[in-house]
């Protein structure tokens, strides 16, 4: 199995018993202790804060149709259907749309299943909006690097995609470095996850200069890059990067 289907297999897995604890890793948000009110109400809240952002910078993106990427159980879908016309959440696992489907809380919300390493389930130019939160990173490369690019097919001309993506080193391909990095978050890493009893959950990076060229090389214009606000005062190095990037009008 490689490591893409792995990480298909535990979602998969994932959805099923511990939905609400796989999109946010806290103990509280665990089926036996979980509030439901308090678990969507943190998709709102963030939301909320990026729409106000937007509107602050003066970016003029349309209102129609959203695409939540890795949307889960819809934390974030739901929320997004309140400033779009249509909101379409898409997910690699069955058993989390599945939830989606029954916790749906706005009727301009859908769900989609979608195992493929890209997005060609969406046709060009179909969202005026793409948001993606704490997903990326669980997807090896290269499937990650081409649901990247494929944001800026599916993007329609004049809209906006905003994205999280955990920074990295600079590695030359398939050099010692990479490999062993790849190795690492691709096996050493989930295997230490199972023998403690955990979810087998992969934790990816990619360089700011690779997201970039990614970005511009799919016909993107990149609008700012910024840290996760809850890492941008800690000494690492590398951190989580929000990327904001428009796809110019014709």
């Amino acid at each position: 199995m490689n490591a893409f289907s792995k990480t298909e297999s535990a979602y998969e897995k994932f959805g099923a018993d511990e939905p609400f604890y796989a999109v946010l890793t806290e103990e509280k948000y665990k089926r036996k202790q979980l509030d439901q009110e308090l678990f969507f109400g943190t998709g709102e809240e963030l939301l909320a804060l990026q729409m106000q952002l937007i509107q602050d910078r003066k970016i003029d993106v349309p209102r129609g149709t959203a695409l939540d990427f890795g949307c889960g159980v819809g934390r974030l879908t739901n929320a997004m259907a309140t400033y779009f016309d249509e909101v379409v959440g898409v997910d690699i696992s069955s058993t989390m749309i599945s939830n989606a489907n029954q916790l749906k809380r706005r009727s301009n919300c859908t769900f989609q299943v979608n195992k493929r390493a890209d997005l060609s389930v969406f046709e060009d130019d179909q969202f005026d909006f793409i948001y993606s939160d704490i997903t990326i990173q669980h997807i090896p490369s290269p499937q990650s690097e081409n649901y990247i690019r494929d944001f800026f097919r599916v993007l329609a001309p004049g809209g906006l995609a905003i994205f999280l993506v955990p920074d990295g080193p600079v590695l030359r391909p398939n050099s010692l470095p990479a490999r062993l990095d790849k190795f690492y978050r691709e096996q050493v890493r989930p295997f230490h996850k199972r023998i403690r009893g955990k979810y087998e959950v992969q934790v990816h990076r990619i360089s700011q200069h690779r997201v970039e060229t990614l970005i511009e090389e799919s016909g993107g214009e990149i609008i700012s890059v910024e840290s996760h606000p809850r890492w941008a005062q800690r000494s690492k190095r590398y951190k989580p990067l929000y990327y904001w990037a428009s796809k110019p009008l014709s």
